[in-house]
């Protein structure tokens, strides 16, 4: 028989202790960690200290998240450093010929800030940018906005539980640090130019070479006469072609792989007509309307709104529903190419449809038809002479200008070393040949080991069917709980734990196995060439997105602490009164409660921090 003499004694000591008399106990606990009494400050407790943040962008993502977070985190000071002369981002950055969006405008907007007075309905690129910088000014985020301002680095201190972010004014060339609580990456993810690697183009060659990204009114001026060659066919080659075609003496247009040329987005959008670029243009009856009967615009947006949802069946490989999509496209692109067999041989892609970014764009197939235009796709280019290219067949084909319409890199990386606990630096953590060699985010928002640290859009953030500057609105949404609950709570740092990122990223490989996006494809919605790692899509719809992410899942987090935290993890409590007893505010005091008639049992009780 065991000896049980040692845990009889053990209860006996336990059954003393809970019959010592209550004027005996200690008043108040000694902690663990130093053995010194402890007792809480003796001040009132505050829900909303003064915090800090810095946000890098002032694109469609750093405006949404400035305007949202702003407004969703009491006693927040914040700055916005953006690297152009003014805010947009891509539609800031650019200025080519041609350039719009092609999703009708009245979506393709902040879902708060309806702009009832759109042109057209597909925005040429100046009309995007001028609704920015009218929004950041009547929100006051330009009192925020540093522009010209090119962020360094970003670096997490642990001595300061804050982030040191390096920064060059470009006007001056002065550098200097600047420190935040919280730090938000929004610099976007089409902004870095990426041009062809062609052996000679950037030491042979003596003529003009530019991206489209770079494209300035003066170049536009001198392409009468020219030869030029534009490289690349995605959204930029076909809008730059169409809209230059009148001005060069000849193009050469190098293209590499097919793209799905479509009329529109969704059969129920407008299309565009080489007529009409912008599918429809407004009339000022027709903007007078949306602005002085604000339930017929809503109804209106909505009417475009929804055509962008419901396509789930649609992205799965072999289902009916996309293969009737695969069916529509060719039928589309036979229609377009007016039966000619030949063209529309050398013009349909072999993989699914969505794998990559379909393009709608009217005109471009009239164009590459154009006498003027030698439409290269069955020789890649291998290098470049003093004045021309040469493709593999031996040719060399002379020109004045090279416009590079290549698309962008690193979109899914941090620009700039960003550097969290023990040196993790998530531009060499995340790079192709970095440990993991892709960005592994949490929830598309966050990162393990990088502490209050967070992106408005990163990989695997955009959920389907919703605009891109609606998922920026939820993304600042989810971005401003998240703080709120640091700074009410008497936390330093929060970041996600490895283990519920690695279970969301496994999510992702799973959901993307029998989607078209898996399809053998390139382009720049993945991580490479072929069956390749999904980079753009949230794992799911949008209003999938939306749901799961309307409330934090606070164990899935690592919190961190200062000393008195650690001590006691409801140090925060003070002394059990509040700020807002103190101050007296009589109608701060009494705000929870409601006019009759005008109470939401769905959210009573849950926006007392508004």
């Amino acid at each position: 028989m065991a000896d049980t003499s040692g845990a009889i004694q053990r209860l006996a000591q336990i059954q003393a202790s809970l019959s010592r008399p209550v004027e005996d106990a200690p008043l108040y606990h000694l902690s663990k960690n130093s053995g010194t009494p402890w007792k809480p400050r003796d001040r009132p407790f505050n829900s909303t200290p003064p915090v800090k943040l810095i946000i890098v962008g002032a694109g469609i993502a750093g405006v949404a998240a400035s305007i949202l977070i702003s407004r969703k985190v009491k006693n927040l000071s914040y700055t916005v450093y953006e690297r152009q002369d003014t805010v947009g981002g891509t539609w800031a950055q650019n200025r080519y010929p041609g350039v719009r969006c092609d999703i009708p405008s009245h979506s393709y907007q902040l879902t708060f800030a309806p702009h009832p007075r759109w042109s057209e309905y597909y925005s040429p690129g100046w009309e995007i940018r001028g609704y920015y910088e009218q929004l950041v000014k009547d929100y006051g985020v330009d009192e925020h906005l540093r522009l010209k301002h090119d962020v360094l680095s970003a670096k997490w201190s642990e001595e300061l539980h804050q982030w040191v972010v390096k920064i060059k004014d470009l006007t001056t060339g002065e550098i200097f640090n600047d420190t935040s609580n919280f730090f938000v990456e929004a610099a976007g993810r089409l902004n870095v130019p990426s041009f062809p690697s062609i052996l000679g183009l950037d030491t042979e060659y003596k003529g003009v070479v530019v991206h489209t990204s770079q494209w300035t009114e003066e170049l536009t001026r001198i392409l009468e006469g020219k030869r030029i060659a534009v490289i690349g066919n995605g959204a930029s080659g076909q809008q730059f072609l169409v809209n230059t075609l009148d001005l060069p003496a000849h193009v050469d247009h190098y293209v590499r792989s097919r793209q799905w040329i479509v009329p529109a987005f969704s059969p129920n959008f407008i299309s565009a007509t080489t007529d009409v670029l912008g599918g429809h243009v407004f009339t000022e009856e027709e903007k007078e309307r949306f602005v002085t009967d604000p339930s017929a615009y809503l109804e209106y947006r909505k009417s475009i709104e929804k055509n962008l949802h419901g396509r789930f069946e649609g992205t799965i490989l072999g289902s009916e529903a996309h293969d009737k999509t695969w069916q529509a496209f060719r039928a589309a692109l036979w229609t377009r190419v007016g039966g000619d067999k030949a063209w529309f041989e050398r013009l349909v892609p072999d993989f699914a449809p969505g794998c990559k970014r379909p393009t709608p764009s009217a005109g471009y197939i009239e164009a590459i038809q154009s006498s003027k235009v030698d439409y290269v796709d069955d020789s890649r280019i291998t290098h470049a002479t003093v004045d021309g290219l040469v493709t593999e067949d031996g040719k060399e084909r002379k020109v004045d200008i090279v416009v590079a319409a290549t698309g962008f890199k690193k979109g899914f990386l941090p620009q700039f070393p960003t550097v969290g606990k023990n040196g993790h630096d998530l531009s060499e953590y995340w790079a192709a040949d970095g440990p993991v060699g892709y960005p592994q985010t949490y929830f598309g928002i966050m990162a393990p080991n990088m502490p209050n640290y967070f992106a408005v859009v990163q990989a695997n953030t955009t959920g389907l069917g919703g605009t891109f500057p609606l998922n920026t609105e939820i993304s600042a949404t989810y971005i401003a709980k998240v703080i709120r609950k640091v700074q009410s709570q008497g936390y330093k740092a929060i970041y996600p734990s490895q283990e519920a990122t690695d279970d969301f990223n496994e999510i992702i490989a799973n959901h993307f196995d029998d989607k078209a996006i898996s399809s053998d494809c390139d382009g720049w919605w993945k991580a490479g060439f072929g069956k390749s790692r999904p980079l753009l899509q949230w794992p799911g719809s949008g209003h999938h997105r939306i749901d799961v992410s309307r409330d934090p899942r606070w164990e899935d987090f690592v919190f961190e602490r200062d000393e008195e935290g650690r001590r006691n993890r409801f140090e925060y409590f003070g002394n059990g009164f509040t700020e807002r007893e103190k101050l007296g505010d009589e109608s701060n005091l009494t705000n929870y409660l409601k006019e009759v008639g005008k109470i939401d049992l769905a959210t009573l009780h849950e926006t007392w921090y508004e």
